[in-house]
């Protein structure tokens, strides 16, 4: 019985500790081509939806590559005014 209180005790203490998840890092690719209009900066935070590189076309500027979740972006590849392709990976996103 005393075992049984033990355990009991410790699962309890246990639950009180929180692990940290590892955070991932996700690269975005542009889902078009053209030229870069404007782009995120390293360090800017970041949630889902927001526009993390536009590009110019036609009908104006186009969002080329949205952020799938919350994050810090870490890298950037693009430069405003390069050409890209698409598939070209143009950001780096620390995910949280």
């Amino acid at each position: 019985m005393k075992l049984l209180y033990k355990i009991i005790a410790f699962l309890g203490l246990a639950s009180f500790f929180t692990f940290p998840v590892a955070a991932a890092e996700v690269s975005y690719t542009s889902v078009l081509a053209g030229t870069v209009a404007s782009i995120v900066t390293v360090g800017m935070p970041v949630n889902e939806g927001d526009v993390l590189v536009t590009i110019q076309s036609l009908a104006g500027p186009m969002a080329a590559a949205r952020a799938n979740g919350k994050g810090v972006v870490k890298a950037v590849y693009v430069t405003p005014g390069t050409a890209i392709q698409q598939g070209r990976v143009v950001v780096m996103v620390e995910e949280v």
